[in-house]
């Protein structure tokens, strides 16, 4: 197989399924669309003005360098020792400034120095929850005018003196990253000396972004930015994937590093372009399954329901009602996959990803909030038909697209798990695992406990998973686990509220079924077993033993 498919779906369903899970990183091709010009652009146009004041005409081939050198205070060009010549005070500094990035009536009037289609598209995808974590190299405030304008107030970094006391990214409904400062400052990074390494607290935050984040660049060449490139060079390893969108084809420098990172090259399109068609992907992804609004009002309705005992019936049905969608779908789905493609393969999975997001959110919300356990029967009913919901497959099978059916229900247990343990629900995490059970109708009638049908090693497939698209170069060692891992915790960090408790959740959770299953010796090297289980002492056991172990 060999990826056919525009890496913007992948791209796209992502955004849409992983609320929150990718960074952005701007360049200045977010916003020269808008009449923005970029750093050097600014020098250029202000030393030519020096020059003009000082009695010299710059024509077309005027050297601003050269000019600067024999002109200038005899330090290295750039915006920082320009604007001190310039300027004396920060006031006149900005001054000098604003006609630059702040529109006159007639900049207006013509669409210019505004907030432009990328600008307003992002906004968009931030509103939804999509995206929270800008990263940019732009020194204007557009991005800034854009949020403000959808009702959000974003955390704004500009300097690295500002990361000190910064609020947690995970916390934020969104945060500005503006590497290079903001044009009303004097700390702008515009030399290449000042982008050839960055401060300590900017490259440690860098470091942690792009590893806990994916990343998408837009509008960046980066041709001007050493230390901006090696910072991405050094993430290689990262969690999440890397996708890169450019207008034309990338240069030398871009071209190397999306070799060595693995990076999804998106070409052809401006950065208004590119971000208007994302968020209509993304809302078409959101039109097939519960948008954001649609979930919470689910999530709602359970928190209503569950300490009332008159509400008990509707408790059910609000979870059957899922289960029923569940149903629907597989009974329509395809019996072999579509195309033969690892692009068809990971829209498959990030597909069925979203469908099983509100049943696991509303299941896990369930568990955490049953203080007295009195509902365990109702979630052992939600996994065991989530089990059942499977559909028998006939004709020619293609395996990985059979064994899909059961993802809703190996993320319902694995955040229903979760949310156990963060409630220190004991007895209900041991009766998720193993009171549902299913039969495989091609291995004999012979039941099988949630534990072993719905790990993770006969839900997902190792090679089919490391051929993503989105893998890019990294040959995961564990990608059923990796992929597990990344749908899930979004889910469990929506019930918890903290990302760090999250991975530590899914961690205890993952290890607890490795447990069991190695104790029941029901699971052989990630195949299909059709060994007869019980449901008795050792499974309990396992369970309890690694609670106990972690």
């Amino acid at each position: 197989m060999s990826p056919r498919m525009d890496p913007r779906i992948g791209l796209a369903t992502a955004l849409a399924t992983q609320p929150g899970v990718y960074s952005l990183l701007l360049g200045s091709g977010v916003s020269t669309g808008a009449g923005i010009p970029t750093g050097w652009g600014v020098v250029d146009a202000l030393v030519r003005r020096a020059a003009a004041a000082a009695g010299t005409k710059p024509g077309v081939d005027f050297d601003a360098e050269a000019w600067w050198l024999q002109h200038g205070d005899g330090a290295p060009l750039g915006y920082s020792s320009l604007l001190e010549q310039l300027g004396t005070t920060r006031a006149a500094r900005r001054a000098i400034l604003a006609g630059f990035f702040e529109p006159s009536d007639d900049d207006r009037d013509a669409g210019l120095k505004v907030p432009g289609p990328a600008h307003e598209a992002i906004a968009a995808m931030v509103r939804k929850g999509a995206v929270r974590v800008i990263v940019t190299t732009n020194f204007d405030r557009l991005i800034e005018r854009a949020l403000e304008s959808e009702g959000i107030s974003p955390q704004v970094i500009t300097s690295d003196s500002a990361i000190a006391g910064m609020e947690p990214v995970q916390h934020m409904a969104c945060t500005v990253i503006k590497l290079h400062g903001d044009y009303a400052s004097l700390d702008q990074r515009n030399t290449v000396d000042e982008l050839s390494q960055y401060p300590k607290r900017t490259n440690a935050l860098l470091q942690r972004i792009f590893d806990e984040y994916g990343v998408v660049i837009a509008g960046w060449s980066g041709d001007w930015d050493p230390a901006l490139t090696a910072a991405l060079e050094s993430s290689a390893g990262r969690r999440y994937p890397m996708y890169w969108s450019a207008r034309s084809k990338l240069g030398d420098v871009a071209r190397t590093l999306t070799a060595r990172t693995g990076a999804q090259i998106m070409e052809g399109a401006s950065a208004d372009e590119f971000f208007a068609d994302m968020l209509t992907r993304v809302e078409a992804v959101e039109a097939m399954s519960d948008s954001p609004q649609s979930l919470g009002v689910n999530i709602s309705r359970v928190k209503r329901a569950l300490p009332d005992p008159r509400r008990r019936i509707e408790l059910r049905d609000l979870l059957d009602q899922q289960l029923g969608e569940l149903r629907s779908h597989l009974a329509d789905r395809p019996m072999a996959a579509p195309a033969s493609d690892w692009e068809t393969a990971e829209t498959a999975h990030l597909d069925m990803t979203a469908r099983s997001n509100t049943l696991a959110n509303m299941l896990g919300t369930g568990i955490f909030l049953d203080r007295d356990q009195e509902h365990s029967d109702l979630w052992v009913h939600v996994v065991q038909s989530a089990l059942r919901a499977r559909r028998r497959q006939t004709g020619t099978i293609t395996p990985w697209w059979d064994d899909l059916q059961h993802l809703p229900a190996l993320l319902s247990l694995v955040v229903g798990s979760a949310a156990a343990l963060a409630a220190g629900h004991e007895e209900a995490i041991i009766r998720l695992h193993t009171e549902p059970s299913w039969s495989d109708p091609f291995k004999g009638n012979d039941a099988r406990p949630a534990f072993d049908v719905i790990h993770s090693y006969n839900v997902l497939n190792a090679d089919v998973i490391n051929g993503f698209p989105s893998s890019g170069t990294t040959n995961w060692l564990y990608p059923q686990s990796h992929f597990l891992k990344s749908v899930a915790m979004p889910m469990i960090e929506s019930i918890t509220g903290d990302p760090g408790e999250a991975e530590h959740l899914f961690n205890r959770a993952e290890y607890r079924a490795a447990v069991a299953s190695a104790l029941s010796s029901s699971l052989q090297c990630g195949s299909h077993s059709s060994h007869s289980l019980g449901l008795g002492p050792q499974s309990n056991s396992a369970l309890r033993y690694s609670s106990g172990s972690e």
